[in-house]
């Protein structure tokens, strides 16, 4: 029922016409792998709650069962994150790919434009034939531009109907709202989340075993040898852990580094953006003056277009960049709230 409603809502939204990335991130708990890890959990928290009634339940299985849920709990929070990741990256490649296919169409526009140009010197003798070859191939050029720039948009657009289960008109996909570009938090505070991830709470609860199992055991009814041996197996989970942290540490670093990296080049991008913008704005003045012909401002404004996708792109790779920091450390960036998406 739930996938229903989700997939109703979303339907709803793209039907009134307009669909955004928080939208499209509603369909997150709907992922198979965001599924799989709540019936789980589901499972896990009623066998806990067999466990804890029984009046027979050993100490080791009611720990062993605290800890599936605990473990299911990460895990289906991590399909999440993963998720809002996934719907994110097929979404900014449609706008992407939609850009790129409207920026081709353009550049064909222009080559068409300088082809008449070149024929119109061609017959007054100020140009060679050679030239108006060259312009013919721009043109052929260009077009089939176009026809692989529609072609990525429509490979993109399948992605996301894949991905959120409703279909996808490609104009009606919001730009990503600049809010969601959220300031970084301090790393100390991203890897203090660290041990919340699934893979470092299943080694670090590997431990709290062999810990309880050193516990369980006493001189008086085992053997020193096991005792010797569970203590050991005890030294070896937390070597284990420890290595583990340690790797974990370097990717979460890494990670973060690649939010900073990201969101410099977004800055960039944004001056070069408006560097272009500035530009085309001097060649309508000079247009509008008799300076240069209609074809030099379309040309500068080309390359306003180009500089502007770029922005675009630079904007999505800095979103893209903190979703991956969110899913690979488990700190909430609070860039969607898991709540509608499907918190446990």
């Amino acid at each position: 029922m739930r996938r229903l409603l989700l997939t109703l809502t979303l339907a709803a939204a793209a039907h009134a016409g307009a669909l955004g990335l928080e939208d499209a991130w509603q369909s997150a708990s709907a992922r198979p792998e965001a599924i799989t890890t709540r019936l789980e959990l589901l499972t896990a928290r009623s066998n806990l709650l067999r466990v804890e009634s029984d009046p027979l339940a050993l100490r080791m299985d009611r720990l062993q069962a605290e800890q599936d849920v605990a473990r299911l709990e990460a895990e289906h929070r991590h399909a999440l994150f993963t998720a809002l990741q996934q719907i994110a990256e097929a979404y900014t490649g449609v706008l992407q790919a939609r850009e790129q296919a409207g920026l081709a169409r353009e550049a064909l526009a222009l080559s068409e434009a300088a082809l008449e140009v070149a024929r119109i010197r061609l017959a007054n003798g100020s140009a060679t034939a050679l030239e108006v070859r060259e312009a013919e191939i721009a043109v052929e050029e260009a077009r089939q531009g176009v026809e692989a720039a529609e072609s990525g948009l429509a490979v993109a657009t399948a992605n996301l109907e894949g991905m959120i289960g409703v279909e996808v008109d490609p104009d009606d996909l919001e730009p990503v709202p600049d809010h969601l570009l959220r300031a970084l938090p301090a790393l100390e505070d991203v890897l203090a989340d660290l041990g919340s991830h699934p893979t470092l709470l299943q080694a670090a609860q590997g431990v709290e075993l062999a810990r309880a199992a050193v516990d369980l055991l006493d001189p008086a009814y085992a053997p020193q040898a096991q005792i010797e041996s569970a203590r050991t197996q005890l030294a070896t989970a937390e070597e284990l852990v420890a290595e583990a942290r340690r790797g974990f540490e370097l990717q979460a670093r890494n990670a973060y580094l690649q939010v900073t990296t990201a969101a410099d080049r977004h800055d960039v991008a944004a001056q070069r953006a408006a560097a272009a913008e500035e530009r085309l704005a001097l060649e309508e003045m000079r247009l509008e003056g008799g300076l240069i012909s209609k074809l030099q401002r379309d040309q500068a404004a080309l390359e306003a277009r180009r500089r502007a996708v770029e922005l675009q792109a630079a904007k999505h790779e800095h979103l893209l960049a903190l979703l991956r920091l969110q899913a690979a450390t488990m700190h909430d960036l609070e860039l969607a709230p898991l709540g509608a998406a499907g918190r446990p």
